[in-house]
């Protein structure tokens, strides 16, 4: 027998020494951080809910960039044409708005530049606020599983969409370089500048689909109806024709949200200035103060979001 063996009948180890053993260390978890839940609503405190609306930003660019990756790769993974497909939607409205503009279905107005070259870049400009306007919603319900079942930064999703809509136009805009050469566009300084007004048609659009999200994922009414007046909604858009300036026509680069950012996108890249700077300064604020409001929105709403979900 061992001299380090208990004896027969002897004292024997302490059980409860073990289990003491096997807790986990209590100094550890002083350490962690403290969630606290609150019946009281986060917008009584407004500067702690941006604070922690920027701190969720911060923490989720790691996990944004994860699924930005895993998006990109699932979308185009089971396709023969690729990346075609981003370019495909811009291209096929401005071949059937030339075909109609050939048959003297409507007119265009004095556009300056050749007329292919003013649909397409209007076209693409459209096609990434209508991208930046579905996008919160799409996202949300694709992840559905995760959000409902995982903790992690929620505004990780808005940078996915956000993401998402700079990449696929990135993609479209190189469209405008084989027609720029062929169509003998000139080249301005302004187009410089074009990225603060596109920047801002990206962030009304995300402000516009964010703020839609609550009652647009309670009730699917919300989703059909955007589908039927988004068409309308292009025509009414100064994308294919020249805006007017004469009241009361005018009154529709003022009372559609998408007209004047895109209207002085465009103008940058194909003229070298814009008589709409002005309109583009106040739609500019006014996308940035949405923004806020909708990320506010967006933090409150989204528990209850996740409780339907869940239900």
């Amino acid at each position: 027998m061992s001299n380090h063996d208990p004896e027969p009948g002897g004292p024997s180890e302490d059980p409860s020494s073990t289990v003491a053993n096997d807790l986990p260390d209590l100094t550890d978890l002083a350490d962690a951080p403290l969630i606290t839940y609150s019946s009281v609503s986060e917008i009584r405190t407004p500067v702690k809910l941006f604070g922690e609306i920027c701190h969720d930003f911060m923490a989720g660019r790691e996990l944004a960039w994860r699924l930005f990756i895993r998006n990109l790769r699932g979308l185009y993974r089971q396709t023969f044409f690729g990346l075609f497909w981003a370019f495909l939607p811009p291209i096929a409205n401005t071949a059937v708005w030339i075909f109609l503009k050939s048959q003297n279905v409507f007119s265009i107005g004095d556009t300056g530049v050749n007329s292919t070259v003013y649909i397409l870049t209007g076209m693409i400009l459209w096609q990434a606020f209508i991208d930046a306007f579905l996008s919160p919603s799409k996202l949300l319900n694709s992840n559905k599983n995760m959000v409902s079942k995982l903790r992690f930064p929620r505004e990780s999703l808005l940078l996915v969409a956000f993401g998402e809509t700079v990449f696929n136009l990135a993609i479209r805009i190189v469209l405008l370089i084989p027609a720029f050469l062929v169509f003998s566009v000139p080249l301005h300084l302004s187009i410089l500048l074009a990225p603060l007004p596109i920047m801002g048609l990206i962030l009304l659009g995300l402000a516009m689909g964010i703020l839609l999200l609550p009652i647009g994922s309670l009730y699917q009414d919300v989703g059909r109806f955007i589908t039927l007046i988004l068409p309308f909604w292009m025509i009414i858009t100064p994308i294919i024709y020249v805006p007017s300036l004469n009241f009361p026509d005018s009154l529709l680069n003022w009372v559609n949200p998408a007209a004047p950012l895109l209207i002085v996108s465009r103008d940058l890249l194909l003229y070298g200035g814009t008589e709409f700077g002005f309109l583009a300064i106040v739609f500019g604020l006014a996308a940035i103060v949405l923004m806020l409001v909708s990320l506010v929105v967006y933090r409150v709403s989204l528990p209850v979001l996740i409780e339907r979900m869940m239900a």
